[in-house]
């Protein structure tokens, strides 16, 4: 009685399959575990196909919808039809075979022997396909896995290993059904032996690629070994001291960042320091932290009131929160404010309460907080590059109100720009936000370091880049 065993439940095939029964044999477990792979693969071109990037696959997009294709309406159906061949077959060459071992009469046991034979060439012919389509979703699973989605690799990798598991239990089924034969069918033996002789050249080529996949995954990882090794000695060095030195940790975390940019940012990754300083990307990527923004996001106070606060952490379930009711650049130093509590302070949860940027201006008495701004605004405003972008702009080491630099502010006069200016403060604000000096337009630095015309006037300050 013939069974459709696709029409079963998992469940009801598994337990068929280790009843000790005939059918369905080894040729459909190997069909079977070709259908497998051809859905994990597909899987991934699916996941490919309707990317939310889709410019990231503009390169093998093509590819991507013909395999899709190939693997829906050909390969998987037939895979399909052969795991229920092989059943239906195996079941009737071991009827064949009891027979034959029952019958008494010479003449009719030759024929049951023959009939047993010829229909063991069929069931030697249908591994052979099962094994051809396996090898071509193996090569499908390796270019998916070199071009598609990069975290649904896993899937890729489970494709191919499934479908190469599958072509080595199809050629172990072919060698064996083979020696059932003898020297009479020797032409017919040695034309499958040749066959599976290069269906396992074929397997050993695409085993070792698949072999070279995980070898992939284990030097991706390998690679990462030195940037977490790097971020858990930076936590462990700072934490323990007393008086924590933040430029020098913010360098550290620079530098460490800039090793590792090809690693962090494995598309389009920076060519440049400046490109690097980007808190939530390392948050992100390297802290392994969720980063989320929210119009309004407040704190509890002593009193259940609620504060409105500009960003909080959440060290134990990493999590940072930023407000989005201050400008971008008060969220970008909002979240190298965050970066540095990830790194320097071991409180579970802690709030940026002051959206000024203010860096080492504060009052309130809070050392924590007052690190993590000297931290966000070293990290953000590194000094090499501030003194290296303020020469670019204004020609000078340091600038001082005098009638050159006066009238490079478009004609303006010593007088003219003490008017605007009535304290340093005041004139580093005018420079930090400057987009034109001596007929040449440009970004302003405070632009360019994407912080506030505050926290960038301060930064000059601090490094004496402005005179008054």
């Amino acid at each position: 009685m013939k069974i459709d065993f696709l029409e079963k439940s998992v469940s009801d095939l598994m337990n068929r399959l280790g009843a000790g029964n005939a059918h369905p044999g080894s040729g459909s477990a190997a069909a079977f575990q070709g259908m497998v792979s051809a859905k994990m693969i597909s899987t991934v071109l699916t996941i490919t196909a309707n990317s939310k990037a889709p410019h990231l696959y503009t390169h093998c997009i093509g590819e991507v919808l013909y395999f899709q294709n190939e693997i829906e309406k050909r390969i998987y159906p037939e895979l399909a039809r052969l795991f229920q061949k092989d059943s239906d077959q195996f079941e009737q060459t071991i009827a064949t075979r009891k027979a034959r071992d029952v019958e008494k009469d010479e003449i009719h046991l030759n024929y049951l022997r023959r009939k047993a034979l010829a229909e063991l060439k069929v069931c030697i012919e249908i591994p052979f396909e099962i094994a051809d389509l396996c090898a071509e979703l193996a090569e499908i699973a390796s270019y998916v896995f070199d071009n598609c989605v990069k975290k649904a690799r896993g899937d890729s990798q489970v494709g191919l290993s499934g479908a190469l598991s599958a072509m080595a239990g199809c050629i172990s089924i072919i060698r064996l059904n083979v020696l059932s034969f003898s020297s009479d069918e020797y032409y017919y033996t040695k034309d499958v032996v040749d066959q599976v002789d290069a269906l396992e050249q074929r397997y050993q080529l695409l085993n070792a690629n698949a072999d070279a996949k995980i070898k992939i995954l284990n030097d991706e990882f390998q690679a990462k070994i030195p940037l977490f090794a790097g971020i858990n000695k930076l936590m462990k060095q700072y934490r323990s001291q007393s008086n924590i030195n933040t430029e020098q940790c913010a360098r550290d975390l620079q530098n460490l960042i800039w090793k590792n940019r090809k690693l962090i940012w494995k598309k389009d990754s920076p060519e440049s320091l400046l490109e690097i300083l980007k808190p939530e990307a390392i948050l992100k990527q390297v802290m392994g932290y969720d980063c989320f923004f929210s119009e309004k996001f407040g704190v509890p106070a002593e009193d259940d009131s609620i504060i409105e606060v500009a960003g909080v952490i959440d060290q134990p379930n990493k999590l940072v929160a930023i407000s989005t009711i201050y400008s971008k650049e008060t969220q970008n130093f909002t979240a190298a404010h965050e970066l540095a509590h990830a790194l320097l302070h071991d409180q579970p949860i802690l709030h940026r309460d002051d959206p000024q940027d203010r860096a080492g201006q504060r009052n309130n008495g809070d050392y924590t907080e007052y690190e993590a701004d000297k931290f966000a605004s070293f990290f953000l405003m590194p000094e090499k590059l501030v003194r290296q972008a303020f020469f670019n702009i204004f020609q000078e080491q340091y600038f001082e109100i005098k009638d050159e630099t006066s009238f490079k502010f478009g004609g303006k006069t010593v007088q003219d720009i003490r008017k605007i200016c009535k304290n340093r403060r005041a004139l580093s604000a005018m420079l930090a936000n400057a987009e034109s000096y001596n007929g040449r337009f440009f970004k302003s630095l405070s632009q360019t370091f994407g912080v506030s015309i505050t926290a960038m006037a301060i930064r000059l300050e601090e490094l004496d880049l402005v005179k008054y």
